[in-house]
């Protein structure tokens, strides 16, 4: 698989008159070579990939020398002990490069001046969405590993809403959260989990602290594990202590947001655009009077990170094609009150829409 990956690559580097590109983002890294350590912090490098027409090398430094070759089998390790600049600035000639690609969201200008500064007679040009444009299309065993992932998770999450949530803060569901994924045998969460209640729901990203839930809160619970490398993301609105405490306004509020998650669920088809999608959920949220309060796209790729392409949002011109995977999550945050946002995964076919979800915790409002 790696040998098709990277000659797919190859065609795109020949149509845009590169001899090789410089591969530096984690994701990108890992889904072409197996590589998978991910970069420390900003500025810090596990390492990068130099993909050309003849060749296919990683480079890394002495932490990961054997990982590279034990991961990475495809790829010839090289060893830097200068730095990724230095080393490049010794390969280049043997490798005839005139013209290097780098992807521009993943280098830092710092970086780049350096690239310029150790290779003077080449020529570097910024690349965006190369790697990405391969990665959005997702093959069965990748389909497979986000399923697991979704799997294990909502096994996770259900075990937390059916246990009690009232009396107890956010920071301690988000830890019972943390603890179900290590024991259920994540990699581990592929974000940090959203508990937000009351009026915290109000945020859509709020971070989970120490306000203690009560009885009749609102709680929306977001939360994803990454499982061999792939991510899932699933989001469940639930009353603490039961809907007979529901606060007041919550049954059209829940209402218009399921209606919104199975309207765009049944309507998104190959050939409609990230923006035609979105307007599917977007549209029944706005009927219902709080289109102001849906601030937030409704939906993103997901695979091994879980903000990816395609986007499903009012600017999106991407259009959707099978085999593309994204979450529909609509909702609606008042502030004040709390909010509603319910999250589904699915897997674009030839017809439309396949769920992957198997966790039914919906309220029938």
């Amino acid at each position: 698989m790696t040998k098709i990956k990277l000659s797919r690559l190859r065609r795109l580097l020949k149509n845009q008159g590169l001899d090789g590109l410089l591969v530096t983002q984690p994701a990108n890294r890992r889904y072409l070579s197996g590589f998978q350590p991910d970069d420390g912090q900003l500025g810090e490098s596990s390492g990068a990939l130099l993909i050309t027409a003849n060749g296919a090398i990683i480079l890394t430094d002495f932490r990961y020398a054997l990982t590279a070759g034990e991961q990475a089998p495809c790829f010839t390790p090289v060893i830097y002990r200068q730095g990724l600049a230095a080393e490049l600035a010794a390969l280049a000639p043997g490798l005839r490069l005139k013209t290097l690609g780098f992807e521009a969201d993943a280098l830092l200008v710092s970086q780049q001046m350096r690239l310029a500064e150790k290779l003077p007679g080449l020529e570097l040009k910024p690349t965006s969405d190369l790697v990405a444009s391969l990665r959005v299309l997702k093959d069965g065993a990748e389909v497979r590993a986000i399923s697991s992932a979704l799997g294990l998770m909502e096994k996770v999450l259900d075990q937390v809403i059916a246990g009690e949530l009232v009396g107890r803060t956010e920071r301690q569901v988000a830890a019972e959260i943390l603890r179900g994924l290590d024991q259920a045998g994540a990699d581990g969460p592929a974000f940090a989990p959203i508990v937000a209640s009351g009026p915290n729901a109000a945020e859509p990203h709020a971070e989970p602290g120490g306000r203690v839930i009560a009885a009749g809160d609102t709680v929306i619970l977001d939360v994803g594990a990454r499982l061999n490398g792939y991510c899932s993301d699933i989001t469940r609105t639930v009353v603490a202590g039961g809907l007979d405490a529901a606060p007041q306004g919550f049954a059209p509020v829940y209402g218009a947001v399921r209606r919104a998650l199975n309207a765009a669920a049944a309507g998104i088809r190959p050939g409609l655009t990230g923006k035609e999608a979105d307007a599917l959920g977007r549209e029944v949220i706005v009927q219902a009077g709080h289109g102001e309060r849906f601030g937030h796209s409704l939906g993103h790729g997901v695979g091994l990170q879980t903000h990816e392409e395609p986007s499903l949002s009012p600017l999106s011109r991407q259009v959707l094609l099978p085999d593309m995977v994204f979450t529909i999550e609509p909702g609606i945050y008042l502030p004040g009150w709390g909010g509603v946002r319910l999250e589904q995964m699915a897997v674009m076919t030839e017809s439309g829409c396949r769920l992957l979800n198997h966790l039914d915790r919906f309220y029938d409002l």
